[in-house]
């Protein structure tokens, strides 16, 4: 910036002190031929083609060259600029344009009588615009690839910052998924167990020692999700995650919290990829989880559908609510998960009453 300050400065005094004319035309000529040249390093062919057009114009308003050194300044620094911020094929292409430029200009001058040049002065004028260009593409090598590793660099960081947040979003539909799971089982076997407290003390040991596995499951889960955050973590043991060959086991969990649950695998089942065996595993969790916080004592239904185009899961209940209040964060975790496959995801009342959840989670063939 400050060289382009500088050189449209000493322009404007070489138009005065020059009496170079017509002033009223070139002065503004010049103003825009030096704040062009702030944007040299960032678009050094734009620059140029400015550049070039401004002593076109000057010379076809009849203005000579000869005497003026500040112009001149002004081409040897643009020439550097080309050839050290512009990719090689890119500058010679600039640095052609540049002295093609120059010289019809100086043809303008000839043809019009107002100035006069030796034959052998066009070659050494190409020559002295070349050089600094030259210079450039040889020195200026470092120069872009320091650039070059600065835009990698960002683009990186962008990328690193972008995967943090997904990560971050993913874990935290981890998170909503096991303790709004795993408190609504404890909250209700909680319920049963002060109930038969009144009514029979020996049988609330059962829902109390629920309670307690499910506590202790959800401190498993938590704590794996929990060591995914740590930078340096060392090894240790971990649950697996839950996949869909686990609904067995949270089908019987969800009937001993009170929750009558049919399961219905239908089709041939096969291996599926990790994300949707996951997602598909906390589809079904969180359809139960909802069910059994909203649906009173309904009776629920969960169907996985092997189909060639993908996984199909249905988490239906008969109950009498229409609606789920509160369940807003649950649905919206789901479509989430969902989605994150390209996938479909409906949920609201059924006609013949109680609620329905149902996706699709999209495979591809021979998962």
């Amino acid at each position: 910036m400050l060289i382009a300050v500088s050189l449209t400065a000493a322009m404007l005094f070489e138009v005065w002190a020059e009496h170079l004319r017509p002033a009223a035309f070139v002065a503004p000529l010049m103003v825009v031929a030096g704040a062009a040249l702030a944007w040299r390093r960032f678009y050094p062919l734009a620059v140029t083609a400015v550049v070039v057009l401004v002593a076109v114009a000057q010379a076809a308003a009849g203005m000579s060259m000869h005497t003026a050194v500040a112009p001149v300044v002004a081409s040897l620094v643009l020439s550097w600029a080309i050839g050290a911020y512009e990719e090689r094929r890119r500058a010679v292409l600039g640095l052609t344009l540049l002295v093609c430029g120059i010289w019809l200009s100086i043809g303008i001058d000839v043809l019009r009588g107002t100035d006069h040049y030796q034959s052998t002065d066009i070659p050494w004028i190409g020559m002295i615009l070349l050089v600094p260009g030259v210079l450039g593409i040889v020195f200026g090598a470092r120069t872009r690839s320091l650039r070059e590793a600065e835009a990698r660099a960002r683009r990186l960081e962008v990328e690193r910052r972008e995967a943090i947040a997904e990560e971050r979003a993913r874990i935290a539909r981890e998170l909503h998924d096991v303790i709004a799971h795993s408190v609504s089982v404890m909250t209700v076997q909680a319920g049963a167990a002060e109930e038969m407290l009144k009514l029979d003390p020996a049988r609330a040991v059962e829902p109390v020692r629920a309670v307690q596995q499910t506590g202790r499951e959800a401190l498993n889960e938590m704590k794996r999700l929990v060591g995914m955050l740590r930078e340096h973590d060392e090894e240790t043991e971990l649950e697996p995650q839950p996949r869909v060959r686990d609904l067995e086991r949270l089908v019987a969990r969800m009937r001993e919290a009170g929750l009558e649950v049919d399961l219905c695998v239908e089709g041939e089942p096969r291996p599926l990829p990790v994300g949707v065996d996951l997602s598909a595993y906390r589809v079904v969790q969180e359809g139960l989880t909802n069910a059994l916080k909203h649906a009173g004592g309904a009776r629920a239904t969960v169907t996985v559908t092997y189909r060639e185009d993908g996984l199909a899961i249905e988490v239906s209940d008969d109950g009498s609510t229409p609606t789920r209040e509160g369940a807003g964060h649950g649905l919206v975790g789901m479509r989430e998960r969902v989605g994150v496959f390209g996938g479909t995801f409906d949920a609201g009342p059924r006609e013949s009453g109680g609620f329905a959840v149902r996706a699709l989670l999209p495979l591809e063939s021979g998962a």
